[in-house]
Order: C-alpha cells, then structure tokens, then sequence
C-alpha cells in the first residue's frame, strides 16, 4: 500500500458532432475536468467531473478549486486500498460538489484496480464485457432535431419539455422507425401533472411503445409523481429527484417512482452508486446507470457499475457517443446499442482516447510532516 501524494486537473474539452439540447440545458461541447491522483509508487489513477450548472451546480472554476482545494486535503495522505475510508474522506470534506467528489472517488477506484492489475469492472466484480445503451435525441428545437431514431438502436431516449410539438414529434419517430423501436421520454422536469398525463395518454393512443416517462416533474414534486405513477401505466424514472441514498429513501416513501437513474457525478461515486442501487432494488425499484454530457473517462466508470448491478439492463450511457463519428474511428467503443466495458487495467484505454483532449495539468502535491 502506498499514501497518495499528489491530486491534480486538467481541462478536458470535446466538441459534439450534434448539438445537445434538453429542457434544462444547450451545449456543443463537453465540457469536463479529469482528475489524476497520484501514489508514492507513482501509481496513477482517473476520474472526470462535467460541468453541469443545471443539476449539479458545478461549473469548471468550482471543480478545480474543489478538487484541488479541501477534496485534495482530504485524499492526500491516504491510502487508496481502503475505498471506504477514501469516500467517508470525500463526503466529510465537502457538501455538494457531487461532480468532482465522485471523480476523486473513481480516480482512488481506478488507481487501486491498477495496482491490483484489474480493469476498473472487474476490481467492482463485474464479468460482463459490454452493456447495452440507448441513444438520446436532442429536443425538437435543437438545429438538426430529427424524427428518425439513429440506425443501430432499438431504443432511444426522446427529450421533449420545450416545444409544444413534442407528442406529435414522438409518434412521428415511433412511425417513421423501420425496426420495432421502444421509446423513452425524458421531460427534465419541465411538466406537470396534468400535461404529462395527456402525452402519456395520447402516445399509447397512437401505439407507442413507451419504455418509461422521467423526470416529467419538478425533482422535489414527489407528491406528483407519486399522483402521475398513480393515474398512468407507463413506468415513472427519477433522475434529478434522487442524488443521494436519501433522496432514495424519501422517494420509495413517497411511492413516486418505478425506476431510479444512477449517475456518478449525482451520487459522488462508485460507492454511493452500489449502495443506491442496493436499496432501490430491496425496495422493489429498477435500476439503470446513466450518464452527463461527458468523456469515455466518465462513461467508462459508469459502465463499469452498469455492469455490476445490471449487465442485462438497458442503460443511458450514450453521452461519450455525440462526441464520436463512429463511420471514422475504429476504436470506439460503441458498437451500435453494445457500449464495450473497457477491459484494459483501470480505466487506461479511455484515458488514452482523451488524452488529446486534455489541457495542461495543475498539481497539489503531499507535504509530508
């Protein structure tokens, strides 16, 4: 075992080739910090928090100073073999900054599984070597918003919540697919009760197959979820609503969901992600992993507890993919709806395909006493 000695970041910036449009943000770009810990055995280890100021709050001034500032108090010294320790470190040593406490806590994950000569899959006990994902379509006022689901996806992810053509436009899509295609809606909470219930209602109406509807509310509207759930067949995700195990919690209370969204920079990390799943499925709720608008950095962890707590699922890890021309670049590690779990030790495979992406790196290092 060794202590770690240096916490560092580095910009890490990837135009999309389509842009990203939901209710709640607009982008053309990632727009990420990675963070490399370092041990006394020159051991590296990495992780990658997005700037997301519309759910996390964080932007990429707040993450370095985070990071670089009580998160790197809080890890140096510290030896990552005991990952419990690292993230009670992490949890006690700020509040928020979900983002860049979870890509401390995935680079300490990445450094022990390279130590250990592990992927970061297998040093969670994963065996799966790929999982499946849908793929997202931009709302309709994005400037190339199309009707036709990408070729090589039987389900895609349909944001809506800023036009009022969105129930139209989703049948539009279920009618122009030529494979059967099931259709998720996510409306970022930017519905209510009411205006969600009549979309519902009107796309079985039309055939439909409607995989799930989440986020139609507000994230602290429990109560009307938990009325939708009630009125409506079709299964009820959260995302924005749960970012801790006790948001969980107050959500299975509520009885306001089916199905809960898992994502690293929401939860803090690999940890708290396990546990949020543990709970939700002794509770009776799905699962899935999602993603930000982030790197294969980011996505590959998340892969990674995709495919610890639901290989067989289908997940929404498709955010590395709008930064990817897959018809150029055979190493991509989409294969149509297959998103390949990186086998290499850590996560070093998707560390060398952002490696140009990444701007100068700025370090703290360990001052022994």
């Amino acid at each position: 075992m060794a202590q770690l000695v240096e916490v560092a970041i580095a910009t890490l910036t990837r135009p999309l080739h389509t842009e990203f449009v939901t209710a709640l943000r607009r982008t053309g770009f990632v727009y990420s910090m990675a963070v490399r810990l370092t041990d006394a055995d020159g051991v590296v280890g990495y992780g990658e928090a997005p700037q997301i100021w519309r759910v996390t709050g964080e932007s990429l001034a707040s993450i370095e100073a985070c990071v670089l500032g009580p998160l790197a108090e809080a890890l140096l010294g510290l030896e990552v073999d005991d990952a419990a320790t690292v993230a009670a470190a992490l949890d006690q040593a700020v509040a928020g900054n979900t983002g860049a406490r979870a890509a401390c806590e995935i680079a300490a994950h990445d450094l022990a599984a390279r130590r250990r000569g592990l992927s970061l899959a297998a040093s969670l006990g994963a065996v799966a070597t790929e999982v499946t994902t849908d793929v997202t379509m931009a709302a309709a006022t994005a400037p190339d918003a199309v009707d036709e689901a990408p070729a090589g996806f039987t389900e895609v992810k349909v944001k809506v919540g800023l036009d009022p053509d969105d129930v139209d436009r989703v049948i539009r899509i279920h009618q122009n697919s030529p494979v059967p295609l099931s259709i998720r809606v996510d409306a970022n909470q930017a519905w209510d009760v009411a205006t969600a219930g009549r979309a519902v209602e009107s796309w079985l109406a039309a055939g439909v197959d409607l995989g799930f509807l989440e986020q139609p509310l507000p994230a602290w509207d429990l109560a009307g979820l938990a009325e939708l759930r009630r009125r409506i067949p079709t299964p009820i995700v959260v995302d924005e609503s749960v970012f801790s195990i006790h948001d969980l919690r107050r959500t299975i209370d509520a009885e306001a969901a089916d199905i809960v969204n898992i994502k690293l920079a929401k939860c803090g990390g690999l940890r708290p992600g396990l546990a949020i799943s543990d709970l939700a499925k002794a509770s009776g709720l799905g699962v899935m992993v999602g993603s930000m608008m982030e790197s294969e950095l980011g996505v590959s962890a998340a892969a990674a507890l995709a495919a610890v707590i639901a290989p067989a699922g289908t997940h929404d890890l498709d955010a590395a993919w709008w930064s990817i021309d897959p018809a150029t670049d055979p190493g991509t590690p989409y294969r149509g709806a297959q998103l390949q779990v990186a086998a290499s030790v850590g996560l070093s495979s998707a560390v060398e395909r952002v490696s140009d992406n990444l701007g100068e790196w700025t370090a703290r290092r360990h001052c022994a006493s």
